[in-house]
């Protein structure tokens, strides 16, 4: 984990140029996304005489390089991220549906092959839905198409599961965890908490 003294200055989504060049960083770290990494970043950081690093967080292998190479330009005192899911004895619901709890009346994001929370179903034994690559929007017809065996529904608070999702006649598994959806070194807990929510059904 950063320590709380180390500014954040965005998200994924915006970032705070002014306060960035306010607080005068020599090191600038970004996760990756499919777009690359923010153009006016790279000009900011040329300007300014700042280094940019950036990693992709979408794999656990990902998340796992990320940690290693920061806690060496950190110089932290902390071991490597080892990653390590028991695949379990007991039995698995056959294919899983991962999802976030969506708007009234439609599905959440769902996450599909080669993301993290795809990687911790197939190290603990277990089968994607879905078969395409990445974070996908599926209708409700989609998800009823698929048949999934349980849908698991990930949040970081307290949700609500959409009525129309309910409907869908499937076997739902609210999921709720402070880190399932922030790709980090806590993937390792992340991982065991859902094994055991899985092995309780």
């Amino acid at each position: 984990a950063v320590d709380s003294s180390v500014p954040v200055v965005g998200d994924l989504y915006s970032i705070d140029y002014e306060r960035l060049l306010r607080l005068r960083p020599t090191k600038v770290f970004v996760q990756k996304t499919t777009s690359d990494i923010d153009a006016h970043l790279v000009k900011l950081a040329e300007e300014n005489n700042f280094d940019l690093y950036a990693w992709k967080c979408d794999r656990v292998g990902e998340i796992a390089l990320m940690h290693d190479e920061l806690i060496k330009l950190l110089d932290c005192k902390t071991d490597p991220l080892q990653f390590y899911v028991d695949k379990t004895e007991v039995v698995l619901p056959e294919t899983i549906l991962l999802m976030t709890p969506g708007a009234e009346g439609k599905a959440g994001l769902c996450f599909g092959k080669q993301t993290y929370l795809d990687d911790v179903v197939v190290m603990m034994g277990g089968a994607n839905a879905i078969e395409t690559s990445g974070w996908i929007s599926l209708s409700l017809e989609d998800i009823a198409r698929l048949e999934p065996s349980v849908i698991v529904v990930v949040s970081a608070t307290h949700f609500e599961v959409p009525k129309g999702v309910f409907a869908l006649d499937i076997p739902i598994i609210p999921f709720i965890h402070p880190d399932v959806l922030i790709p980090s070194s806590r993937m390792t807990d992340v991982a065991i908490a859902l094994q055991h929510e899985l092995q309780a059904q």
